[in-house]
């Protein structure tokens, strides 16, 4: 694991969007296209999971199966209401390109006692009114 996806992990892992902000914009995604709506949408799943009660998330390393094949990601666990979201971290040997949302992410060990997921984007719940299947 390459140091930034180490620290936007940490930031992730604490729940905390001030350092995820100060980190993202050294990734190639922020350079390229100023991604803000990223930020924006952590924020808000930040924010659902210290809602909830959790101070912090436990990452649980997987491997997507269908949206970026192979890359590999987090299973991300709140640690009071054990509700989750999936997040990887594209790079490309020694920089991050991008980080996004999974929708089927494989972890090596089933994770006993997980609730809900929390989605990043509105677009990937299902049941939302601007779901997109895919």
């Amino acid at each position: 694991m390459i140091e930034l996806e180490k620290v936007l992990l940490e930031a992730t892992k604490r729940l905390d969007i001030e350092m995820f902000k100060e980190f993202y914009i050294h990734t190639e995604d922020y350079k390229q296209s100023k991604r803000l709506f990223l930020l924006k949408d952590m924020a808000i799943a930040f924010n659902k999971f210290k809602e909830l009660g959790d101070t912090s998330l436990e990452p649980n390393l997987g491997i997507c199966n269908r949206c970026n094949k192979g890359c590999h990601g987090h299973i991300l666990v709140g640690n009071q209401s054990k509700n989750y979201m999936n997040l990887l971290f594209e790079n490309d040997m020694d920089k991050i390109i991008g980080v996004a949302e999974c929708a089927d992410l494989k972890t090596a060990n089933k994770i006993e006692g997980l609730n809900k997921r929390i989605y990043l984007h509105e677009y990937n719940e299902p049941g939302s009114p601007n779901n997109v299947p895919f």
